[in-house]
């Protein structure tokens, strides 16, 4: 093939201009004439990377490369690959292949990209200075400026990664899902502690409506053995006293009657005189039922039966149920701000534990003092302890009481007050038949009307009397009825016994039992006050909770940031979940994230420290001195890493032909930079990595490299393999053993173009025969600087 190119470039850099299409040819010049540039540049524009490793070179190379223009013709089927490069725009790491970046590709002048070049032309640039020990030590130094160039990025990088990890952390972390399982159990426990003692006050509760009942009706039986004769009689008196009245006022009713019918002269005037008296009688009837109710009423209402003193009293009902409605929502508040208290005195504490008692809360005002963590501990415990002594479950169940008392009381005021308005009519129609009795009774002769008179003022005196005692029957009566609760010795003794049958209490302890166990009812109510909050509490923190803990998933499921997260964690079934098992997935995803966040940090240590640990194995190298006694952490994985690499270099057949004479099973041993293997008869052989630089051993190892392209599994239809350097390393015996090796070889693949590259000695002879440098060669040397030639022993 015929290899052409044409450059621009800054002072310093040279290439030569062409390779003749010559299957074994010799290239000689001066030295930095261009040679091994023209083989480097040519390496480019076959995909490859020939500065990998070395980033000075390289970047000298680009920037003094201006613009270049190859051209290789005489391929196997004709093509014609050319090549228009733009250096300035190919990238600062040599070990990136350049691709497109590389400039314009052209096969047979029409556009094309690096994968077709790939397949039609490659380079391969064989170098006699890479000896075992040279290889080694390049490879080591290329993965130490691999881990160099990472590292110079590493912590940004690593502070970046680690930041992303923290914050989706910190916003799952933020609402602790670890204590979800916790909180569930103390909601669930506090909900079965409030029922069991929702249970519990409600038996205690029929249990003591039954003791209050067989108190009430002991005290009803004392009651009534006591009081009950005593008010009979006199209850049985005042009804014979009304007796007595009733017969009297009949009496005088029939003489008023006589009284008339004797004397009248006017039977108009009787007539009219008749039915005022009957008129009067009706009214005077209605007045006295009327002062019954009104007394009844007004004695169960326990005021007198006047206006304004009834008026008063269900004033003062009125504002007294006012005042006791308003106080219910406090006293029920109670168990809750002693709650409050309990959690503000514990933690007030919990400061003056930490030195922190004189620490000022909260400032004063100038009327008043400042107050510290110390002294609102002790205002707020002493509040605490007083709000504790009200037994605000007891308070609570009494205030209910008094305000179902005032209500009743208030109503029978009420009615009180309707009887009153009743009553009061009653007496104003009394008051109007009166007085018609008495203009009928005008009609009357002189003598019969002073008879009337007399007679009817002895009514209204009886009228008088008989409202009194009436008065005083009825407050006796309602008293009677109270007393006992209107039931009777043996009815009351009959329910007693009963009662105390069932409660398993006697007679005789009733009253202690009662009180014992209303204490007892008092702290039953209290705690269930206290739980049935508590229960409500941690129910609607879990609910909240639960409230956040979806909007965290909602999150994790919809945004694409987050995707990463949704691709290592399993929450597509997160809807058929409960709250338990949100959290617990949330958990493992924290699990996750802590453990990618140490992966991460002992990658970066570990990346730090294979850097420092290759920089002494490729010193080590270079000196041929092996690693020292001591042993870094990472000094082991970088020689494992070394001996790996050492049997893919020597893992082909004909390397270890070339190089071990066939053995088997070769190894570093880093500690003194030697090479051992397993020969042919079963033994190990070892020799050190700078028995390794013989021309021999060059010429050897060059053999199995061509050896190795040679059996390539998809070679290029079109191969340049070049070999550089090999002047400094093989004698003209050596030399003459290559070329014989070539020239065989040629026979078997044709469109192979071998270039060898050689320096040019000033006074050098050919020493095949001792003739001098040609007269055609000497031109070309005096026009070009090299000169290029079949290659001939």
């Amino acid at each position: 093939m015929q290899i052409k190119i044409e450059s621009e470039r800054r002072r310093g850099l040279r290439i030569i201009d062409e390779i003749p299409d010559i299957a074994l040819c010799r290239i000689q010049g001066h030295n930095g004439i261009g040679k091994t540039n023209a083989i480097k540049l040519l390496s480019l524009c076959a995909g490859g990377t020939p500065f990998r490793g070395d980033a000075a070179s390289w970047a000298s190379f680009k920037s003094q490369l201006l613009s270049a223009r190859i051209e290789v013709s005489g391929l196997r089927d004709g093509e014609i690959l050319e090549w228009d490069l733009v250096p300035a725009q190919w990238p600062d790491n040599p070990g990136e292949p350049l691709g497109d970046l590389l400039g314009t590709v052209r096969i047979n002048g029409r556009n094309a990209n690096m994968a077709d070049i790939h397949e039609l032309f490659r380079v391969y640039h064989i170098v006699a200075a890479e000896t075992p020990q040279n290889v080694l030590a390049s490879r080591v130094l290329e993965a130490q400026k691999d881990i160099q160039g990472w590292d110079a990025q590493r912590q940004l990088r690593v502070n970046a990664l680690d930041e992303r990890l923290a914050d989706i952390r910190a916003l799952i972390t933020q609402l602790s899902p670890e204590k979800i399982a916790t909180e569930t159990l103390a909601a669930k426990e506090t909900r079965q502690r409030a029922f069991v003692l929702t249970d519990k006050r409600e038996t205690a509760n029929e249990r003591m409506t039954l003791l209050q009942r067989a108190r009430q009706v002991s005290d009803h039986l004392i009651e009534v053995r006591g009081q009950g004769p005593e008010m009979d009689a006199k209850l049985e008196d005042l009804k014979n006293q009304l007796e007595v009245i009733d017969r009297q006022k009949e009496e005088l009713n029939t003489k008023i009657a006589e009284a008339s019918a004797r004397q009248h002269q006017d039977a108009e005037a009787e007539r009219k005189f008749v039915n005022a008296q009957k008129y009067l009688d009706r009214h005077d009837i209605a007045a006295r039922n009327a002062r019954t109710a009104l007394d009844m009423l007004a004695a169960s209402a326990e005021v007198d039966p006047h206006r304004d003193v009834i008026d008063a009293a269900i004033q003062e009902a009125s504002a007294t149920l006012t005042r006791l409605t308003e106080l219910l929502p406090q006293v029920h508040a109670a168990p809750l701000v002693l709650e409050v208290l309990d959690d503000l005195v514990r933690r007030l504490s919990e400061a003056e534990n930490e030195n922190l008692a004189d620490a000022t809360l909260l400032e004063g005002d100038g009327d008043s003092a400042a107050w510290t963590v110390s002294s609102l501990r002790e205002a707020l415990f002493t509040e605490r302890e007083m709000l504790g002594q009200r037994t605000p479950s007891a308070d609570a169940a009494r205030l209910s009481e008094e305000i179902d008392r005032t209500r009743s009381r208030l109503y029978s005021l009420a009615q009180a007050r309707e009887t009153l308005t009743e009553f009061e009519g009653a007496e104003t129609a009394l008051h109007r038949a009166q007085e018609r009795l008495r203009q009928a009774a005008e009609g009357l002769p002189e003598q019969t009307a002073r008879t009337l008179d007399d007679l009817m003022a002895a009514r209204n005196e009886l009228d008088q009397e008989a409202a009194t005692v009436q008065t005083r029957h009825a407050r006796l009566t309602h008293t009677r009825e109270l007393l006992g609760g209107g039931l009777d010795e043996k009815t009351l003794s009959a329910e007693l016994a009963q009662l105390c049958k069932q409660l398993a209490v006697k007679v005789s302890r009733i009253h202690s039992q009662a009180a014992n166990e209303a204490n007892k009812f008092e702290d039953i109510v209290r705690a269930e006050t206290q739980a049935v909050q508590q229960a409500e509490r941690a129910q609607q923190a879990l609910e909240r909770r639960e409230a956040e803990i979806e909007q965290i998933i909602l999150q994790l499921r919809t945004t694409e940031e987050l995707r990463w997260v949704r691709e290592t964690a399993d929450i597509a079934e997160v809807t058929s979940m409960d709250l338990e098992q949100k959290a617990a997935m949330l958990c493992r995803i924290v699990d996750q994230l802590d453990r990618a966040r140490n992966k991460l940090h002992l990658i970066d240590k570990a990346v730090s420290g294979t850097g420092t640990a290759l920089s002494k194995l490729q010193i080590g190298l270079q000196t041929a001195t092996g690693q020292d006694d001591e042993e870094p952490p990472y000094d082991p994985a970088v020689r494992h890493w070394l001996g790996r690499e050492v049997r893919r270099w020597f893992e082909d057949d004909l390397v270890r032909r070339a190089l071990f004479d066939g053995g088997t099973d070769i190894r570093l041993d880093p500690r003194d930079m030697s090479v051992c293997w397993i020969s042919k008869d079963g033994e190990e052989e070892r020799r050190p990595l700078t028995g390794f630089s013989s021309g021999q051993q060059v010429l050897a190892y060059t053999q199995a490299q061509i050896a190795k392209i040679d059996v390539e599994e998809l070679p290029a239809a079109n191969r340049l393999i070049a070999l550089d350097e090999f002047g400094s390393f093989l004698d003209w015996k050596n030399m003459s053993s290559l070329v014989h090796l070539l020239k065989i070889r040629k026979h078997g693949i044709s469109k192979d173009q071998v270039v060898v590259i050689l320096p040019l000695e000033a006074d050098r002879q050919d020493q095949r025969e001792g003739n001098l440098i040609v007269d055609g060669q000497m031109r070309s040397l005096e026009a070009r600087g090299y000169f290029a030639e079949e290659l001939s022993t």
